[in-house]
């Protein structure tokens, strides 16, 4: 209605609100993947993070100490604590020195994007290869190595005509974060084979942010 001068009847609370995930950095990415591979909702992460008893809201100590006992290792390096405080910044827009639960949201915005790449993913290889993941990973692994790398997965899925985020769905597949990926970690993505199937062969594009 602001942008497009469209006339939508609809209320403000029947608006799902989204984020694209080219529209954020690789850090906060590694953040939702992370959240993905530990947690049922970034909801539930902000909670570890807040404590028990904890006030609502999330000062950069508490961050960095919550993602240190959490077991996050997504920011190892020497410039650890710049990222970490950039991840920070991002979420807290208004320069408060602090993440409420409302403002820690986007990153929900962000999990229903990634949810939605990683079904998409999937619909693409039933399309392409039929029910059983196994085939296309013997597509995948064109070298019977038994693992993938990163820079491996891209060429593949752009030898397979795919253009989608073959890098994010790469992330949350290697929970291990070791840089590369097994058959057993890939078949991580049966879960998500039940709800490709349930939206057909046709899918919403994911290419933008914005409202759904």
């Amino acid at each position: 209605m602001s942008y497009g001068e469209f006339n939508m009847n609809v209320p403000e609370s029947e608006v799902m609100w989204w984020t694209g995930l080219m529209e954020v950095t690789e850090d906060v990415l590694d953040l939702l993947e992370f959240c993905i591979g530990n947690f049922k909702s970034m909801d539930q992460a902000f909670s570890a993070i807040d404590g028990e008893g904890g006030n609502g809201v999330i000062s950069l100590r508490e961050f960095e100490e919550g993602l240190q006992e959490m077991g996050c290792k997504k920011f190892k390096g020497k410039n650890e604590k710049e990222r970490v405080s950039a991840v920070f910044r991002y979420l807290d827009p208004g320069g408060e020195g602090s993440v409420s639960r409302d403002e820690w949201g986007v990153l929900s915005q962000l999990w229903c994007e990634y949810q939605l790449c990683i079904t998409e993913f999937v619909a693409f290889l039933t399309r392409t290869f039929g029910n059983d993941l196994a085939d296309s990973w013997e597509y995948l692994d064109d070298d019977g190595s038994g693992e993938l790398t990163c820079d491996e997965w891209v060429d593949s899925c752009l030898a397979l005509d795919y253009f989608g985020p073959a890098k994010c769905v790469f992330a949350l597949i290697d929970n291990s974060d070791d840089g590369a990926i097994s058959l057993d970690e890939f078949m991580v993505l049966e879960k998500y084979k039940k709800k490709s199937l349930s939206r057909g062969n046709s899918v919403p594009s994911s290419a933008v942010g914005g409202a759904r």
